[in-house]
C-alpha cells in the first residue's frame, strides 16, 4: 500500500513539474507566435509595396531593355524582376523575423544558425550581381569578336567567338564562384590542365595543317624580291607573263585566254627562268 502511495505522489509530482515548465514556457510561445505573425504581416506588406513601387517606375520595362527578363526566362524563373526583388526583400524580412521569434521563445540554436544564413546572404548577393555583370560583358565581347571576324572575311569567325565567350564565361563563374565562398581550387587545377591540353593538340593539330600554307607565305616574300610583274618566265615547262603576286601564289598570263597559278613553294623549289623580252 505505502509503495502505490509512493508511486502515486512520484506520477502527481511530474504532472506538476511538468505543468510549472509549461506554464512558464507559454507565455514566451505565445510571445514569439504574436511576434512571428506580426513580422510575416510586415514582411508581406512591405514586399507587396515595393513590388507596386517597382511597377509604377516601370522597373520590368527597364529590365527588358537590358535584357535581364531574358536571363530570368532562360533561368527557368516565372517571375519578374519587380516580382523577384519583392519576394527577395519578403524572405529577407521573414529571416529576420524568425529570427527574433526564435530568441523570444528561447531556441539559441535556431536562432545562431538562421543568423549566419542572413550573414552569407549579402556574400551571395554579391557574387550573383558580379556573375550577373560578367555575363553582360562576356556577351558583348562575343558579339564584338563575331562582328569583327565578319569585317575581316574571317570564316572561322562563329567558332572563335563561340571558344572566346566559354573560356570567359568560365573564368566568370569560377570568380563568382570564389565571391560566394565556394573553394574552386581543384576547379581551376583541373580546367587548367584541361584547357592546357585542348590548347596544346589546338596548336600541334595547326601546325601541321598549315606547313603548307606557311611554307607558301615565307616563299612569297622571297619570289618579290626576284620576280616582278610583266617578266616573263619558265617553270616545268610552263612559259608566262607575271600578272599578279600574293603570299601564296603567283599568276602567268600563259595566253589570251589562260592564266596558270604557281605556288610560291614551288616558285621556290624548282628551277625558274627569267626570260628577257
Amino acid at each position: 500500500m505505502n509503495e502505490i502511495t509512493s508511486y502515486s505522489e512520484l506520477f502527481f509530482d511530474s504532472l506538476q513539474s511538468l505543468a510549472r515548465t509549461f506554464m512558464t514556457a507559454l507565455p514566451r510561445v505565445v510571445a514569439g507566435l504574436v511576434v512571428f505573425l506580426l513580422g510575416w504581416l510586415i514582411a508581406r506588406l512591405l514586399s507587396r509595396g515595393i513590388e507596386r513601387v517597382l511597377r509604377a517606375i516601370r522597373f520590368n520595362t527597364l529590365s527588358d531593355k537590358v535584357g535581364a527578363s531574358k536571363l530570368l526566362q532562360r533561368a527557368n524563373v516565372s517571375l519578374s524582376p519587380a516580382e523577384l526583388i519583392g519576394k527577395f526583400i519578403y524572405w529577407i524580412i521573414l529571416l529576420v523575423v524568425i529570427i527574433t521569434a526564435a530568441d523570444t521563445v528561447g531556441w539559441t540554436a535556431v536562432s545562431t544558425e538562421i543568423s549566419k544564413l542572413l550573414s552569407y546572404l549579402p556574400q551571395l548577393l554579391a557574387a550573383i550581381i558580379f556573375f550577373v555583370i560578367g555575363y553582360y560583358i562576356v556577351t558583348f565581347i562575343r558579339d564584338l569578336v563575331s562582328g569583327a571576324a565578319r569585317s575581316l572575311g574571317i570564316s572561322a569567325g562563329r567558332v572563335i567567338s563561340a571558344v572566346v565567350y566559354y573560356l570567359l564565361l568560365f573564368i566568370v563563374t569560377l570568380t563568382a564562384l570564389d565571391q560566394a565562398g565556394v573553394d574552386t581550387t581543384i576547379i581551376t587545377a583541373n580546367m587548367l590542365v584541361i584547357v592546357g591540353s585542348v590548347m596544346l593538340a589546338a596548336a600541334i593539330s595547326y601546325g601541321f595543317a598549315s606547313r603548307d600554307v606557311l611554307a607558301n607565305i615565307l616563299a612569297g616574300f622571297f619570289n618579290r624580291r626576284n620576280l616582278q610583274i610583266g617578266q616573263t618566265i619558265e617553270v616545268n615547262g610552263q612559259r608566262g607573263k607575271v600578272v599578279a603576286m600574293t603570299s601564296l601564289a603567283v599568276t602567268l598570263q600563259v595566253s589570251e585566254s589562260e592564266k596558270l597559278i604557281i605556288p610560291s613553294q614551288t616558285i621556290i623549289n624548282e628551277s625558274v627562268r627569267v626570260i628577257e623580252e
